[in-house]
């Protein structure tokens, strides 16, 4: 087998990627950083363009293996001492490879049913809505423009990979979003004041799932455009339920059951 000599990481290369943690560097650049082998074996698989990995010096042989696919696909390898490799990391506890991606992919049309997030902030549940919605099978995901971003490290890495397959769609207009599909599609929205519990709703095919921010709910002016409010009633003394758990369990009643003719 051909032996491959990785670059050594320079520090403005360094310096560089270490912006990219900073959201306004992201969105001038366009880039963003997937970390760990799950991830970046993803990456390898989506339509992302990679712009360049980072492997740890002491990387194992499957990461290594990976890093050379990438290379043959003519992207550009650095490798990085731990300590170096450390500071591009946001993980206490890293793994031993990284990519620089770009924001730009190919664009897929959008697929019913849409989950909707209104002023969603905590990155971690929305990494695992993203990973639960591809569990399901969901296909796209909308959030607004006040909603943690998609490219957001921790958004990423709690999606498990599951990020490169979504959908995922931030708008600055969520109620024109909304509006311009209530005559295809009905609009649904889970909140604690909702009239109706989950067991008696009945989701059609085209239905557009809202859940909103997980102190605040959802805002006003998107909640009015619901057909129906509902909640997930449970007996326990829990003042609330953890958003991605709820979405979860709205997830499976949609997919679990036949739709509404």
């Amino acid at each position: 087998m051909l032996v491959v000599k990785f670059k050594p990481i320079s520090n403005n290369l360094k310096k560089f990627i270490v912006s990219l943690k900073d959201k306004k560097q992201r969105k001038e650049t366009g880039l963003f950083i997937a970390e760990g082998y799950k991830i970046c074996e993803e990456l390898y698989n989506s339509n992302y363009p990679t712009e360049l990995i980072v492997v740890e010096g002491n990387a194992k042989e499957t990461t290594i293996a990976l890093a050379r696919k990438f290379f043959e696909r003519g992207v550009e390898v650095y490798t990085a001492r731990r300590s170096q490799f450390i500071q591009l990391c946001e993980t206490e506890t890293p793994q031993d490879i990284l990519a620089v991606a770009r924001s730009e992919k190919i664009e897929v049309p959008i697929e019913y049913p849409i989950i909707v997030l209104d002023g969603i902030s905590d990155p971690g549940n929305f990494g695992t809505i993203i990973r639960t919605a591809d569990w399901f099978g969901v296909r796209t995901i909308v959030t607004s423009q006040d909603s943690v971003e998609k490219y957001n490290s921790k958004v990423i890495r709690g999606s498990m990979g599951s990020f490169f397959r979504i959908n995922v769609i931030q708008k600055e207009d969520l109620v024109d979003f909304i509006q311009k599909r209530v005559g295809e599609a009905k609009v649904f929205a889970a909140t604690p004041n909702g009239k109706l519990p989950l067991n008696k709703i009945k989701f059609p095919k085209n239905s557009i799932i809202i859940f909103g921010n997980e102190a605040r709910g959802i805002s006003p002016y998107v909640l009015q455009l619901a057909e129906t409010k509902f909640k997930i009633e449970g007996t326990g003394r829990v003042e609330s339920l953890n958003l991605a758990i709820s979405v979860g369990i709205v997830l499976y009643k949609y997919f679990n059951e036949k739709y509404e003719t």
